[in-house]
């Protein structure tokens, strides 16, 4: 790949990775309007962030998967912080993972199936960890299996709405498909 065509690609990263982080900002603040409990039931901090994954490199969607739920929390305190630190972790696994998986050629929909298992699996392990450290031990199967069945709109969304979104963009848009950057360049670009 040409230098200039690896610059363009690592603006693009960044400028998706300031839109998309910008929109997973925003977009809970739209749903926690519509009710206290909308938040937890539909996850809008995640699908700009599962985008992000599958449109950018790895390493813009860790660095947004960090810091957008940080600073919410800061600033709107939503989510409240022992909840920011397991969104952090969520965050940076789906983000991480979708576009790692792109980068190994998986189609949007095997991609983003891939990261949404692996970051629930990683929240599911992080709670297994730390609330025997803080004393609780009994009730924890329950809330996992609770977390689940009340995020599981969001998660349909997650597997249903984003991957279309990023294929539509993908197909439609100046901004293409990332992963197809080591294809050769013709002479007249």
């Amino acid at each position: 790949m040409t230098e200039s065509r690896r610059r363009l690609f690592e603006a693009r990263d960044v400028a998706l990775g300031g839109l998309l982080g910008a929109l997973a900002f925003v977009l809970p603040i739209v749903f926690h309007a519509a009710g206290p409990g909308a938040g937890p039931v539909f996850l809008p901090m995640y699908y700009p962030i599962l985008a992000l994954g599958l449109l950018a490199s790895w390493e813009v969607a860790l660095l947004v998967g960090i810091i957008v739920p940080v600073l919410s929390s800061l600033l709107t305190g939503m989510p409240p912080p022992p909840t920011a630190v397991l969104m952090v972790c969520e965050l940076v696994a789906l983000g991480v993972v979708a576009s790692l998986a792109r980068g190994l050629r998986f189609d949007v929909w095997p991609a983003a199936i891939s990261s949404i298992v692996l970051s629930r699996l990683v929240g599911a392990l992080l709670l297994l960890t730390l609330l025997p450290l803080f004393g609780i031990t009994r009730g924890i199967t329950e809330y996992l299996i609770a977390v689940v069945t009340v995020s599981l709109p969001g998660t349909i969304i997650m597997l249903t709405i984003v991957p279309a979104a990023v294929y539509a963009i993908e197909r439609t848009s100046i901004i293409g498909i990332r992963h197809t950057e080591s294809t050769p360049m013709k002479a007249d670009e």
